[in-house]
């Protein structure tokens, strides 16, 4: 790999952690859901401060003239995660608006891999907040791409928008206006007739969070607008690969 390359490496690998991250704490994956939203954040903020120069990633550079990647990957000591705020600001000229909540997040991280203490409860929502209010609005500032188009474009993860199940569980009836966007019509829909047909039922609206989206597949067979089954496996992979590719 090419230096020039290793900014687009991070960001696809950045945002496919960050995807992993965000299904860990919509299944109760925990603690390890706030672990991996916390790694995805540090590898996008370093991605986009890459973008800019790859050395400013790096408090302490190899001694060596040239310096090659191997050199860096060696040798070289990349700022911290509570450091990364204030090196995106120089470098990029982006700030964080919620910064105290970026680091809190981080002191988080630090508790659970170093002591296996989080000191906190409710650790999968924490993860969706820092996720679904911080991260992945200004990762959608870096690049105009949400986690949500990741989810929507690979044909393994793309009925659970179809389906109408990520918007269940992540928005709700909620107002919120950009993932409102980002699910579009179609998962909107799907959700409506997933409530309806649980109130025909006398069901609890919150049982559709036990739904996984072959369940939901099988219950409302019509409500996968973009169903995985409809597709040419090698299309869908390919289109996948494609996408990839142009991030």
């Amino acid at each position: 790999m090419d230096m020039k390359d290793v900014p687009k490496n991070m960001r696809r690998i950045g945002m496919l952690l960050f995807r992993s991250a965000l299904f860990e704490a919509i299944d109760g994956h925990t603690p390890m859901c706030v672990v991996h939203a916390a790694h995805a954040a540090e590898i996008l903020l370093k991605a986009r401060i890459a973008q800019e120069d790859l050395l400013q990633i790096f408090y302490k550079l190899p001694k060596s003239d040239p310096i090659t990647l191997t050199d860096l990957i060696e040798n070289g000591r990349t700022f911290s995660y509570q450091e990364l705020p204030a090196q995106l600001s120089k470098i990029a000229g982006i700030e964080i608006s919620q910064v105290s909540q970026y680091k809190e997040f981080g002191r988080l991280r630090d508790r659970i891999i170093h002591f296996s203490i989080p000191n906190a409860e409710n650790l999968d929502q924490l993860t969706l907040n820092y996720s679904l209010e911080l991260l992945d609005p200004l990762v959608e500032s870096f690049w105009g791409r949400s986690v949500i188009e990741f989810i929507a474009r690979d044909p393994s993860t793309s009925s659970y928008i179809s389906s109408g199940i990520l918007e269940a569980q992540i928005l709700g009836d909620s107002n919120d206006q950009r993932l409102r966007r980002l699910l579009g019509d179609g998962s909107k829909e799907a959700y409506e007739r997933i409530k309806e047909e649980l109130e025909k039922s006398k069901a609890e609206f919150e049982y559709i969070n036990s739904l996984d989206a072959d369940d939901i597949e099988h219950i409302f067979p019509d409500t996968n607008t973009m169903c995985y089954d409809d597709y040419d496996q090698s299309i869908a992979n390919k289109n996948w690969e494609d996408f990839l590719d142009s991030f």
